[in-house]
């Protein structure tokens, strides 16, 4: 998926943004490793935006309305302000001589970052496009707390604190007479629908298969990632039923391929099934340093999230996919009913990307680095009537799903384009009207599944690196220190003892020394191998607190929260120069 930077400003005020500065920001914000498509500018009377990296299967423009992403089935009159919201997974921008619209889809999986005044009303894909424009940073040190404690920025949080994130199912409706903006947020409630238990599994089928059958793309340009697990199988699967025969690819370890039950072990055994080509794309080997690996994931994905363990190749798997002629990735984020259960309110919240400071014990370290007050929203708290169920799975979709998976789809946006089938309106409403009792563990979207690919068993084991792999790195380790002993980290941890403290704790002989806990879910996990998978899954200790976070990976989260607000301050410089 492209970025988008757009601006409308005010007649006759101070500040100008130029079409050549949005250009300049677009070159600016792109992925250095690849010769991008050229910028799509777009002017009108104190309007312009640029479409950042269009691809040719992806990007709609149309009476000057932009359309990131797709549209599934109908598009209607997606370009007119005003008309309805369709149906897919996009960001989307719309204007006429008297309003401004920001549309983003049920799930905000792509995510729009605005900012207003009484001058302009700025709106990108990007908070670094953003900043650039602003010719400064005004850095929220809320979002460092965040970063450092859930490897997110929360569910509603930006590097600066005057970017404002555009929430799921949500209308921004800018009147450019008033210059007054207003918002509208209408989220599937979640309602259970009076059907039996097999009507219920049907309507989730025909949604699924709806939703794969009216991608409206070129499948021959696009690539599905194949795991060994539920969510691309029922991709593949529905999307083979429908005629459409993707290209699948898996990226891996060389290790992992090795490994029976890993995601490399069962995906060909998937593809051979549906008659499909696969290929698998290995994430070793790639012979790239820590420093600019790391530099590279950061810029991609603007310092949002910590999870660089399937990035630790500078991106190349989506360099090389850009390069090859790819148009976009079918992804299988999906919201078909959590599969992890939830002691508490707390509990629900720390495993939706909100981690919080607090959660942890009191004697542990991030408590003694001098971090920002955090602040839950409002409008994610539990409510009166809503179980404790309900409430997790909604948090899954307002929470985790735009706060920790949108910003890699972003990541990944800024080489190709994305589709998320499972996160059509369709699919979620039909999960919405599902019992409880059919929605916990995914049991009615198991059931639609799992008939279409037997007895080939679904994956025990990832195949990309675990956090402690790159952790362990040596190049990543200096990196860190590096990170940690320059004068810039002082935006980061305030004080010297902070520093010294997390600095401390990394040469401590027993931060790594197992703890009875974690040596009994090691157990655990082993032993899921052999045991039939929803025993396996019945036997995952409840999550009841934050996970535990170690010294490294607590250094890793500061040295990425530094080298973000380092490239923001270039970005803020951009203009000037």
């Amino acid at each position: 998926m492209a970025d988008l930077i757009f601006a409308c400003q005010r007649p006759g005020r101070r500040r100008h943004l130029s079409g050549a500065d949005l250009v300049s920001v677009a070159a600016r914000v792109a992925p250095a490793s690849i010769a991008v498509h050229p910028a799509r500018l777009v002017e009108a009377a104190g309007l312009s935006a640029v479409v950042v990296n269009p691809s040719p299967d992806g990007v709609r423009v149309r009476d000057g309305a932009v359309c990131l992403g797709g549209i599934f089935g109908e598009a209607g009159e997606w370009w007119r302000s005003g008309s309805g919201a369709p149906d897919g997974t996009y960001a989307m921008l719309r204007y006429d001589e008297a309003t401004v619209e920001l549309l983003t889809d049920v799930i905000a999986s792509r995510t729009i970052w605005y900012f207003v005044d009484d001058e302009a009303l700025l709106a990108s894909t990007s908070q670094r496009a953003l900043v650039a424009l602003l010719g400064d940073l005004d850095v929220n040190p809320a979002a460092v707390s965040w970063l450092m404690s859930s490897g997110t920025l929360g569910p509603e949080c930006s590097w600066d604190t005057r970017l404002n994130r555009l929430s799921g199912c949500s209308r921004l409706t800018f009147d450019r007479k008033a210059w007054r903006a207003q918002i509208v947020t209408t989220p599937i409630p979640f309602a259970t629908v009076a059907r039996d238990r097999q009507a219920h599994v049907s309507a989730l089928r025909e949604a699924l298969a709806w939703s794969c059958a009216n991608l409206n793309i070129d499948v021959r340009q696009w690539v599905l990632p194949l795991s060994g697990g539920r969510d691309s199988r029922a991709l593949l699967a529905f999307m083979v039923k429908s005629g459409l025969r993707p290209r699948c690819i898996t990226w891996t370890t060389r290790a992992s391929r090795r490994r029976p039950l890993s995601d490399a072990y069962i995906a060909p055994l998937v593809a051979r099934r549906f008659g499909v080509e696969h290929q698998f794309v290995w994430l070793d080997g790639h012979g790239e340093e820590p420093a600019v690996a790391l530099d590279r994931f950061i810029a991609v994905a603007e310092g949002r999230s910590d999870e660089f363990a399937g990035y630790t190749d500078g991106c190349r798997v989506w360099r090389d996919l850009f390069d090859a002629g790819v148009s976009g990735v079918i992804r299988g984020d999906e919201s078909a009913g959590i599969r992890r259960r939830a002691a508490s309110p707390e509990a629900a919240r720390t495993a939706s990307a909100g981690a919080m400071v607090r959660d942890y014990p009191a004697a542990h370290l991030i408590h003694h680095l001098g971090l920002a007050e955090q602040e839950w929203p409002e409008r994610l708290r539990q409510r009166p009537e809503e179980d404790l169920e309900a409430y997790r799975d909604r948090l899954y979709e307002q929470s985790r799903l735009p706060g920790a998976l949108a910003p890699l789809n972003d990541l990944k946006g800024r080489y190709v384009e994305i589709v998320n089938p499972l996160l059509s309106r369709r699919m979620i409403g039909a999960v919405h009207e599902l019992p409880q009792e059919l929605r916990a563990y995914g049991r009615a979207y198991a059931q639609v599944v799992d008939r279409e690919s037997r007895p080939i068993p679904y994956a025990r084991f990832a195949s990309t690196a675990a956090v402690p792999d790159y952790l362990d790195d040596p190049g990543v380790a200096e990196v860190v220190v590096r990170e940690l002993s320059s004068p810039r980290i002082e935006r980061v941890l305030a004080t010297e003892e902070a520093v010294l403290r997390l600095l401390s704790a990394l040469v401590a002989p027993n931060w790594r020394r197992p703890t009875p806990r974690s040596r009994a879910i090691a157990s655990l996990k082993m032993a899921r191998v052999a045991l039939p998978l929803g025993v396996a899954r019945r036997l995952t200790p409840r999550y009841s607190h934050a996970e535990l976070l170690s010294p490294a990976r607590l250094a890793f989260r500061a040295t990425v929260a530094s080298r973000t607000l380092a490239l923001l301050d270039e970005d803020a410089a951009l203009l000037a120069r």
